[in-house]
């Protein structure tokens, strides 16, 4: 380290003490003897204008060449303690919209709310266009007649005479058995087109392609089917069809009767019949 120079407060020789004292105790060593020279000396030193009492009476070439050297790192402190919580600041803009998330489980129905009031009827719309009109009925009408080649049918039965009940000999009571027509004919059918075919016959005259199973009657024809005839002797001794409205032989308007006679108990029959009403009124 080069020598202390001389300044206008330090003469010559105090420079070369000084040189000396550095050379010999190192720059702390001669900052401690100036201040034990000074402390010891007080008074004399200030009255020969000696006293250093501010760095700036030294020149900074000497200062820095005092300056020692920087010492370690010292020890962490202890922490203090936690300040006041700061002001609030201001709110950040809006993040990003995230991504949907997945569906949730369907909850439980709710109840059933009221049923709302119902509102005004509205206006009757306009009355469409009439359909075609459709096939005939069947049957036809109620309360008209049978139409002029139009055929109805049905069915009829003897009851049975319990045996037993008279003498084998005495000549019975005739048993009827009726005939109704569902719908009315035009009119009244002569003796001459009302035909009975005992079991077994072929159709009559009148009642062409008919039978027991099928009953047919041309138009203007009553034809009567046989299907079961047991214990008549001789088959039956007579048979007659009676007007149901004028009491003669033949069929009324509205159906005839079938009357038989017979000599042996226990006697039963039944069939079918069919009518037709005339082609023309």
């Amino acid at each position: 380290m080069p020598p202390l120079e001389a300044s206008e407060n330090l003469s010559g020789e105090e420079v070369l003490m000084f040189s000396f004292m550095q050379k010999r105790f190192g720059i702390p060593g001669v900052i401690a003897v100036i201040a034990l020279v000074f402390a010891m000396a007080g008074g004399a030193l200030a009255a020969k204008k000696y006293v250093i009492t501010s760095t700036s009476q030294i020149k900074p070439n000497v200062l820095t060449q005092l300056k020692g050297a920087k010492g370690a790192k010292g020890a962490a402190g202890a922490k203090g303690d936690t300040g006041a919580q700061g002001a609030k600041g201001d709110a950040g803009s809006a993040g990003a919209q995230g991504p949907a998330g997945a569906k949730g489980a369907t909850g439980p129905a709710g109840a059933a709310g009221t049923p709302g009031v119902r509102g005004p009827t509205g206006d009757k719309g306009a009355t469409g266009d009439a359909g075609p009109t459709g096939p005939e009925g069947s049957p036809w009408t109620v309360g008209g007649v049978l139409p002029p080649g139009k055929t109805e049918t049905g069915a009829w039965t003897m009851g049975t005479i319990a045996a037993g009940a008279v003498p084998e000999s005495f000549f019975l009571e005739p048993i009827s058995s009726p005939i109704s027509f569902m719908l009315p004919l035009p009119a009244a059918i002569g003796e001459a087109n009302v035909h009975y075919m005992a079991e077994g016959a072929p159709a009559a005259t009148g009642c062409t392609g008919g039978s027991a199973a099928a009953p047919k009657a041309d138009p203007g024809h009553l034809c009567v089917y046989t299907t079961t005839e047991d214990n008549a002797e001789g088959k039956f001794l007579f048979l007659a069809l009676v007007n149901a409205n004028e009491g003669g032989p033949g069929a009324g308007t509205t159906g005839a009767r079938l009357d038989f006679g017979i000599l042996k108990k226990g006697a039963r029959a039944s069939g079918s019949w069919a009518v037709t009403a005339p082609a023309t009124p």
